[in-house]
């Protein structure tokens, strides 16, 4: 009789969750742009009352494409991101996973911040950003947007993170990691800039944007003039200071 129970308890339980069948046919349905709206909306919902790691993945792939009404697919990718917060802590692991392999991380990363606590959202995107500092990425696009989503205040603990991207190949990534290391920055931040202003000979917007911070913040070149004068072009130049001014157009 326990053995018949435990029979009748699984067949209706929906403790175990979806079949792999499911989630795929859920999942075909919610990436289907050219279907209608009320489809995969549908659909989306079905994935988040599942409640597992393979459901919120699958759900994760809504941010992979694009219907071709940009207004709707803003207005389901956001939806998309309030059905993954509620699903909570399940959904975090699988939106980690996501940050490491795709491109287009703004929408999971608001998700993933709603889901964590500051400390462990932060933690996770610096874990994140350190295992793509350490490889080859073809989606350059989603570092710049990790750094955008680190907080000033967490300075102290990224900054060295950060500095790594200081030399990517990337002006995008270089110049996010240039943005934040310039509003936090000490003395140490400050030459590190510069000896990078030197070496991007062959990035004007990388070398712009490192002038346009020392413009801002009236930073002095001290210990590089020499250098950064052969170097420097309009609309910026130095003054007899040393300090990095910019010409009115």
């Amino acid at each position: 009789m326990v053995g018949g129970m435990s029979f009748f308890h699984k067949l209706f339980s929906t403790e175990s969750g979806p079949s792999a069948g499911q989630i795929k046919r859920a999942l075909k349905q919610t990436t289907q742009v050219h279907g209608e709206a009320a489809t995969r909306v549908a659909a989306m919902e079905r994935l988040a009352s599942w409640g597992t790691p393979e459901s919120a993945a699958a759900l994760l792939r809504r941010f992979t494409v694009q219907t071709p009404q940009a207004s709707m697919d803003l207005e389901e990718k956001q939806y998309t991101v309030k059905l993954l917060a509620q699903m909570g802590r399940v959904a975090a692991e699988p939106i980690l996973a996501y940050l490491k392999v795709e491109p287009d991380v703004t929408f999971p990363v608001k998700a993933l911040k709603e889901i964590l606590s500051p400390d462990e959202f932060y933690k996770s995107l610096t874990d994140v950003l350190t295992g793509l500092s350490a490889g080859y990425t073809r989606w350059p696009e989603a570092k710049s947007v990790l750094i955008g989503n680190l907080p000033d205040e967490d300075f102290p603990r990224v900054a060295n993170t950060v500095t790594r991207f200081l030399e990517d190949d990337d002006d995008d990534v270089c110049i996010a990691a240039i943005d934040y290391l310039a509003r936090n920055g000490d003395e140490t931040i400050r030459e590190r800039l510069l000896q990078t202003f030197l070496d991007a000979e062959a990035r004007p917007r990388v070398r712009g944007r490192i002038l346009h911070h020392f413009y801002e913040r009236e930073w002095p070149v001290k210990g590089y003039r020499k250098k950064i004068e052969e170097a420097i072009s309009l609309p910026f130049y130095l003054t007899s200071k040393g300090t990095v001014k910019r010409k009115s157009e």
